[in-house]
């Protein structure tokens, strides 16, 4: 009796014990409280609503499918960020992918969050596991490494802008480690899959921008990575990084981006706010440390309604008409001299052939 007595308690303590491991392994306590932003939660509830109410609000009423945004210390890019936050501040968003990079582990590919709760000095965070797992199949070089979540700072800033910013969300979690050009494309892919025809998912990408010693040279890099990044020119965007002639830290998830965002028709990329560390300083002189800070969006950009009068609809149909005339009879497309500039502008046509009102063509 007594020896089953001593093996139930081994077994049940070993099962405690188990059990115990394996939800820590779920769980990821904050590691940039108190260093990039307060760890007490008035003072951080605070500061974020102070930044915020800075930024202003989203007047214009944009669907936001990304944001790119710093992740500094919040006294030196938090005011910038907030100017993202802002666009999206009581919206319907459900699942928010946020992408970093790994500062402090260095490893390839692509680590995604398979499940858990990530904690702030606000509360906790539900990771979106469904999603997650469809991030975590049938693509090489993406795939779930704890170790570049362990000190990551990168995801951690932006949640408590999240969390003041939205209600009842959840997150996918994903670090960028060393990247081909491919895995990025596989990256967005999955992405595409994922989200499918949902509206309620938000892309964040964690990036700060130039690194160096020289204020110049930080506007100078800054100007031509941020113009690749309002070109959508992702791959622009990749082989500048790798070549050193652009700078992202978290380069290649915005590479992922870009991607997903022309293969979903999110083309309108817009600049929000911009900065760097000398600017907030004061401090421009050659040898200072400086790093850079923008926020940008990403939205659809729906095309023009244009509104056609009947003098124009009429003027419309007979060059219609005419040029399908001429260009039975001889081959040749008609000279057109239009000098109505609506009727010049590059958009679509539909016209319909009929004849004895039956549909010809």
């Amino acid at each position: 009796m007594r020896n089953k007595l001593i093996v139930f308690c081994l077994v049940f303590f070993v099962s405690i014990f188990t059990l115990s491991f394996s939800f820590a392994g779920k769980t990821k306590e904050p590691s940039a409280a108190g260093i990039f932003y307060p760890d007490d939660p008035i003072e951080l509830s605070a500061m974020v609503e102070g930044f915020m109410a800075l930024a202003g609000s989203n007047k214009q009423g944009e669907e936001i499918f990304t944001l790119i945004l710093p992740h500094a210390g919040y006294g030196f890019s938090g005011e910038t960020a907030a100017y993202g936050y802002s666009l999206i501040k009581g919206k319907n968003y459900k699942t928010v992918v946020i992408i970093g990079t790994s500062h402090n582990y260095g490893f390839n590919g692509i680590s995604v969050y398979e499940e858990g709760i990530f904690f702030t000095p606000l509360g906790k965070i539900e990771v979106a596991s469904d999603f997650s797992r469809q991030l975590l199949k049938d693509k090489d070089g993406i795939y779930f490494e704890p170790k570049a979540f362990e000190k990551e700072h990168s995801i951690e800033v932006q949640l408590p802008f999240l969390q003041k910013a939205l209600n009842d969300f959840k997150i996918v979690p994903v670090i960028t480690g060393d990247c081909s050009l491919d895995t990025c494309k596989n990256l967005a892919l999955l992405l595409k899959g994922a989200i499918g025809e949902r509206k309620d998912v938000l892309v964040i990408v964690s990036t700060d921008l130039y690194h160096g010693y020289d204020y110049e040279e930080a506007l100078k890099i800054d100007n031509l990575t941020l113009s690749c990044i309002k070109n959508l020119d992702a791959e622009g965007l990749y082989y500048g990084l790798r070549d050193g002639k652009l700078q992202l830290c978290g380069g290649f998830g915005v590479v992922s981006a870009l991607i997903l965002s022309k293969e979903l028709g999110q083309n309108k990329v817009k600049l929000l706010k911009r900065t760097n560390s000398a600017d907030v300083t004061g401090n421009r002189a050659k040898g200072i440390w400086t790093v850079g800070y923008a926020s940008l969006s990403v939205s659809r950009e729906e095309m023009e309604k244009v509104m056609l009068n009947k003098e124009e609809r009429k003027k419309l149909l007979e060059i219609a008409r005419k040029s399908i005339e001429s260009y039975l009879k001889s081959g040749q497309k008609p000279a057109l001299k239009e000098v109505d500039p609506l009727l010049n502008k590059d958009m679509g046509v539909f016209v319909t052939l009929n004849k004895n009102k039956e549909l010809r063509g």
